[in-house]
């Protein structure tokens, strides 16, 4: 499963989540009449400025086993001992981050949305992710209708689970399906089989107002067999689809099958017909999409996600996490054993702080918004009309009421999209690419997490 932060996304480095507004409301019309002296009530102080609010991350790193394709911040070597010291540390680092979380607390920046993603959450007794989450969320100042959601694996996900999380307060279940393919989930190394999956979304559905589950596009994958699972995946109460591409990373035993011929490398063409069919059957079932790689039915889009591309803060806490707020990003200590041992010495486990000037801000917010659906105001981008013209006559891109918005085929090209956009602002090659290529390359490994679904 992926942690949540403006990065690399589940099982492919380019995709990302959707931003979505919120209107603004008009003030409501005052009769124009003078004030009467005598009988005026007493003047009363406005109620504090409500900011715009923030959101909470929380990364839990264990799994019952490793996925031959992850690489995100994860272990397999866990007890109960070592699992309630890292919950412990998690507590410890909330407490460190005074700044960060009275911004939450006060009121004034009531905290939206909490994602507790990993690793397996639900590898967690069901008693100590409660505690994790009530130590953490449940101090802070929370909006009316937040959202809080859970990541799981079906085959740690269970009754007693499904029970303390409801009653903790998750509303939302994000399940790490990946397919009901069993040679495809052989050649991923999950544990779970089709029936075990079917059953836990069952189960999901039967708990929690929302469900969503996490699809990878894989060597092996039909388009067939992909919309028979879209549409049973429906019929089983799942209202949102996170559905990836496959990305080689380095390091990783699936990449090592590939390089060394025992599976084959997926090729461009076949990955692009896969992706923009399943895309139009989603669409059919009525999800839909909102961004590169997700797609809901009406009312089910993910708030938390949204947060990040919207430049939303957040708190990112636990190892690998990833955090926001102002023009600083930090990124936590990814090894379990470094990130508890500077928690438990009183120090901010920090491996990497960024603090964004007015060029990064400026890419920011040029690039988030490209990866929506709704696109890019077009008096961000740096582009003249040739550009603008010459992606449109190759389909990559549509223009409309003022704003910039990727087409499927764009999407799937959002690296070139954005080296070109970076050139034109003075930020990159200036020479725009010959050709607009899908990349499907091995990538180096990395210990950043991903936004999940």
């Amino acid at each position: 499963m992926g942690a949540a932060r403006p990065g690399p996304g589940q099982g492919q480095g380019h995709l990302h989540l959707l931003v979505l507004g919120r209107a603004a409301l008009p003030a409501a019309a005052r009769p124009d009449r003078r004030p009467d002296p005598v009988n005026a009530a007493p003047a009363q102080r406005p109620p504090p400025r409500r900011r715009p609010g923030g959101g909470v991350y929380i990364h839990v790193p264990f799994c019952a086993s490793l996925c031959s394709y992850c690489r995100f911040p994860r272990t397999d070597r866990h007890d109960g001992a070592s699992r309630r010291r890292l919950v412990a540390a998690v507590l410890a680092e909330f407490s460190l981050r005074r700044d960060a979380c009275a911004t939450l607390r006060d009121g004034r920046r009531p905290a939206l949305t909490c994602y507790v993603g990993g690793g397996t959450p639900s590898v967690l007794e069901p008693d100590l992710f409660v505690d994790l989450l009530q130590g953490t969320w449940g101090r802070l100042t929370r909006a009316d209708r937040a959202e809080v959601t859970a990541e799981a694996n079906p085959e740690s996900f269970d009754e007693a689970r499904a029970d303390a999380w409801r009653g903790a307060g998750v509303g939302r279940v994000s399940l790490g399906v990946q397919s009901l393919d069993p040679d495809v989930l052989r050649l991923l190394g999950r544990r779970c089989d089709p029936d075990r999956a079917r059953a836990a979304l069952r189960l999901a559905a039967s708990r929690f107002p929302r469900v969503s589950a996490d699809w990878i596009l894989a060597p092996g994958c039909r388009r067939d067999r992909l919309a028979r699972e879209f549409a049973e995946a429906r019929d089983l109460g799942v209202g949102h689809v996170s559905f990836y591409i496959l990305e080689l990373h380095a390091g990783t035993p699936l990449t090592a099958d590939v390089e060394a011929g025992r599976v084959p490398r997926p090729r461009d063409a076949e990955v692009e017909a896969l992706y923009l069919g399943a895309c139009e059957d989603l669409a059919r079932l009525g999800y839909g999409q909102y961004e590169i790689s997700n797609f809901c039915l009406p009312g089910q889009r993910s708030r938390h996600n949204a947060a990040y591309w919207r430049r939303t803060p957040y708190l990112g806490l636990g190892p690998g996490a990833h955090g926001f707020a102002g023009n600083r990003r930090y990124a936590n200590v990814a090894d379990l054993t470094r990130y508890v041992a500077e928690v438990e010495a009183g120090r901010l486990p920090e491996a990497r702080v960024d603090r964004l000037g007015p060029a990064a801000r400026r890419l920011e917010r040029m690039f988030l918004p490209l990866r929506t659906a709704a696109g890019a105001p077009l008096r961000d981008l740096p582009a003249n009309d040739a550009v603008l013209e010459r992606g449109e006559a190759e389909g990559l891109w549509r223009r409309a009421r003022g704003r910039l918005a990727l087409t499927p085929r764009g999407r799937l090209r959002i690296d070139d999209v954005e080296t070109l956009f970076a050139g034109l602002a003075g930020r990159g090659p200036v020479d725009t690419p010959k050709s607009f290529g899908l990349t499907c390359g091995v990538v180096p490994g990395t210990d950043a997490t991903g936004a999940a679904g």
